[in-house]
């Protein structure tokens, strides 16, 4: 009994693991500023990053809506810490996956410019 359990476990860790893949990253190019640091939109540039690369564990009902739900700039304004500490100082975000460097300066420029819409 306590093999299947940990069996069972097994298999929903690497499920859970796979449901999130580096593939949902690869289907956009966000229109990212010319220079670090130029005015960033989050409608242009910070919506379709999240959408492509956090909306798949991060939206309601999926296994990363425990640690937070991605539903558009309010949800991004109401957790900015927990996202800038993960996204751009640890890094561990999007789990099994990564983002270009421009996507980091752009989220980093957004964030630095006050999360405007």
């Amino acid at each position: 009994m306590k093999q299947r359990k940990i069996s069972a476990g097994m298999v929903l860790a690497y499920l859970l693991l796979m449901a999130c893949t580096k593939k949902q990253a690869e289907e956009f190019k966000p229109e990212a500023p010319e220079t670090p640091g130029a005015k960033v939109s989050y409608a242009a540039v910070i919506d379709p990053i999240f959408k492509a690369r956090c909306n798949g564990c991060h939206s309601a009902g999926r296994s990363g809506s425990v640690a937070w739900t991605f539903s558009g700039l309010s949800s991004v304004t109401a957790d900015a810490d927990r996202i800038k500490n993960a996204v751009l100082v640890k890094k561990s975000m999007p789990l099994g996956g990564s983002l270009s460097a421009t996507d980091l300066q752009s989220i980093k420029d957004w964030f630095d410019q006050g999360m405007q819409p």
